[in-house]
Formats: C-alpha cells, structure tokens, sequence
C-alpha cells in the first residue's frame, strides 16, 4: 500500500501546505509520498472534518501519516474518521493520540524518568479543595504549572506558570488564575502541576532535546535548544521508546543541573516540530517504510 502524508494547507494559498511545513513537503515530494492537504481552521476554529478533508481524494486506500498543528483530541478523532472514510488510514488511532498528547495520559508510562506530576481535571479546576489535594504531595517544594498539553513557561513564567512554594494556596491561586486567563478558551483538559527541576543552561536557554520514536524505536535525536552536542544516553532513549502507547510519538529531554536527564513531556509525533538541525528526510524515511509495511 503506497504511503500518504497530510499537510495543513496554508490559509492564504489553499493549495500549498502551510509554510511552516514547506521543508517537509519538499522532502515528502522528492520521497515519492502521496500528498493530501487539509484545512485546519475548518478543524481548529469549526470542528468540521467534512469541510477540512474535502480535497483529500486518493485512488486506492492509503496508510498515511499527518504532519501539521496539533489539535484537540476530539478533533483528531474527527479528523481520523473522516480520513478513514476516504480511504486515508492515520497511522496512530484517537485513542493514541490522546495517549502521548495528553499529560496524564501520558504520565503512567513515562514517570520513572518523569518529575512527579499531579493533576486536576477540568469539573474540578474551580475546587479549592482539589486543587490542594493535587499540591499536597509537593510540600513546600516549587511546582510548575500547564494544562494537558500546554503551558506559560515561554512569556509568563512567573506570573503564569512558577509557583516556588506549593503548600502557599494563596500564592498558587494567583499563578492559577493568571494561567487560566491566558490560557482562555484554548484550555485543554484540566490543571497539571509538576515538580521544579533546575536544568542546565546554554546561554539563556535551557538544554534540551527532542526525540521521534517510531514502533517503539527511536529514529532520530536532536537539539530543540540550548546548543548542546551531548546527546541523552542511548539507554535511556530505548528504554522510554519502548514505553511508550502510540506507534508515532515525540519525547523531549532536558539535562539537568546535577548532569542527570529529566524527561520533560511526550507528544504525538504528527503535531511535534521538527527540530532546525534535523533534515526532514530522517523520520519521513523510516515513516514511508513502516506505512508502506501495514
């Protein structure tokens, strides 16, 4: 079965991935890859998989992998259904999705090398009572603060994101409502609080990485930040690789400042950035041939 990539076109140019995927669709292009382009404010603003998968036409059935913004989870499983129905089969099912998108979903398989993290769903995010519960097990320590898949850290760290005290409730209340009003209505799933954990810094940037894992392989490791040559051990990219519950997912690394790893977050492998350093070719390869297996 001939492997298919879904881009999201470009708002402005319907008949052109979005520019941010441009380098990808080149390299799609030159593998041999069926390409299909979808409307993902169609999906993101209206939640209508109809209307955002009205020019993905192929021949013959297709295994297919998307390569674009992330979405909700519903989203997704509107976008995998409609695909589906044309004959266009997603490589990682909703329930995949979900599973590496998703912080909590996620936590059960990577805490080990994980800092500790509680949460709080979304029917209980106005619960003074929950939201203690969830920052008790922290005593004193400083926690971090994001929802199921995002976080303030970039803009707002200390007002949205940094809470140095977690017994303060008062102080965490502030953090808490300052995030929830940032975060508006592109707030997903609920509360996540975790751990702090310094890490090193390369300049003024953290040292970070980002690893794509396929069928539970990794197929490519690289820098997100932080200038760093010292890649993570390879030990421990097979053992999280192997933990994980979705065929095609993204882990991302920190070094810490005692030396250690920490892993930061998991993502769904079609809706995580390609790192600058990375050639688009490294995981469209591997893609294409395990596509090609199904």
């Amino acid at each position: 079965m001939t492997a298919a990539i879904v881009f999201c076109s470009d708002p402005l140019e319907p008949r052109q991935s979005d520019e941010a995927f441009q380098r990808e669709a080149a390299s799609a292009a030159m593998l041999g890859f069926q390409r299909f382009l979808i409307d993902h404010d169609a999906l993101d603003h209206n939640h209508n998989a109809a209307t955002a998968t009205k020019r993905v036409r192929p021949d013959t059935p297709v295994n297919s992998v998307y390569r674009g913004w992330m979405m909700r989870a519903e989203d997704y499983r509107a976008l995998y259904d409609a695909l589906n129905a044309k004959g266009a089969s997603l490589i990682n099912t909703p329930e995949q999705y979900a599973a590496c998108h998703h912080a909590p979903e996620s936590y059960p398989h990577i805490a080990s090398w994980a800092a500790e993290t509680h949460w709080v769903p979304a029917d209980c995010i106005d619960d003074a009572d929950a939201i203690a519960k969830a920052l008790a097990p922290f005593g004193a320590r400083s926690v971090v603060l994001k929802d199921w898949v995002k976080s303030q850290a970039a803009g707002y760290w200390n007002e949205a994101c940094f809470v140095p005290d977690a017994s303060n409730l008062e102080q965490a209340s502030r953090v808490i409502a300052r995030f929830r009003e940032l975060q508006g209505e592109s707030l997903v799933g609920g509360l996540v609080f975790r751990a702090y954990v310094p890490l090193n810094q390369v300049g003024e940037q953290a040292e970070e990485w980002r690893a794509f894992v396929l069928d539970s392989r990794v197929i490519g490791c690289w820098p997100r930040q932080g200038g760093s040559s010292t890649e993570p051990p390879l030990a421990l990219l097979d053992a999280v690789a192997a933990s994980l519950p979705s065929r095609f997912a993204t882990v991302d690394f920190a070094r810490q400042v005692d030396g250690g790893w920490l892993l930061l977050e998991t993502g769904d492998g079609q809706v995580s950035e390609l790192p600058a350093a990375a050639e688009p070719e490294a995981i469209l390869k591997p893609l294409q041939a395990a596509l090609d297996r199904d």
